[in-house]
């Protein structure tokens, strides 16, 4: 019996270990010219395997977008969650963000450039997932530093001014340094909260002193 399960286990390691090569095919072809644009039969080629082999791993597109996206965010720059949540102040707060979308931005690009997330099921869920993240993030941030006024609502436009879109075409459109991107971002994110009171608000009865 050993050796049949040692058999199993060795076959499906190597069933892994050729999907992950088809997924990595795809997602570097998907990068190249987007994913509606790739055929299954230009990603068997690039992954050298036959045309039924794909469609036996990944029977739809759908199941190999997932794989891809996967085997793309696995190699991802780290999103700093815990650092920005447990910065002491806001601005510091906000800079860490700023900073990492800026890198997130960068390294998914020649995939969002291709802007099919309205087109394909899988990476608009997967767009809106993101979404919802981020709103929570930038909520807990409103909360974490005592921001007045609708977090919700504010976590709203923050969320909006890092998203992919804007980031793109001030980079791309326009021709600005990611640098001076992330600094107008900056800016503009803190903007939204308006100026914070650093000390309580005095009582109706209340005078300040000379």
């Amino acid at each position: 019996m050993a050796p049949r399960a040692y058999n199993n286990e060795t076959r499906q390691q190597q069933q892994e270990q050729l999907k992950q090569r088809i997924a990595e095919s795809a997602a570097r072809l998907h990068a190249e010219r987007g994913v509606l644009a790739t055929s299954y039969a230009e990603i068997a080629q690039a992954a050298g395997v036959s045309l039924p082999t794909m469609y036996k791993h990944f029977p739809d597109l759908g199941q190999l977008v997932r794989a891809c996206s996967g085997h793309v965010t696995a190699h991802a720059p780290a999103f700093p969650t815990d650092e920005i949540l447990a910065a002491s102040e806001l601005r510091t707060a906000a800079q860490v963000l700023v900073d990492a979308a800026d890198r997130l931005h960068a390294y998914f690009e020649p995939w969002k450039s291709w802007r099919e997330a309205n087109r394909i099921p899988v990476v608009a869920e997967n767009a809106e997932q993101q979404r919802v993240r981020m709103v929570q993030l930038c909520e807990a941030l409103m909360a974490r530093h005592g921001v007045e006024g609708p977090h919700h609502e504010i976590a709203a436009v923050w969320e909006s001014l890092l998203d992919f879109e804007l980031w793109h075409r001030l980079v791309r459109g326009h021709g600005l340094s990611r640098q001076t991107v992330r600094a107008h971002l900056l800016s503009l994110v803190l903007a939204v909260t308006g100026p914070q009171p650093t000390t309580p608000p005095l009582r109706p009865n209340q005078r300040s002193l000379p």
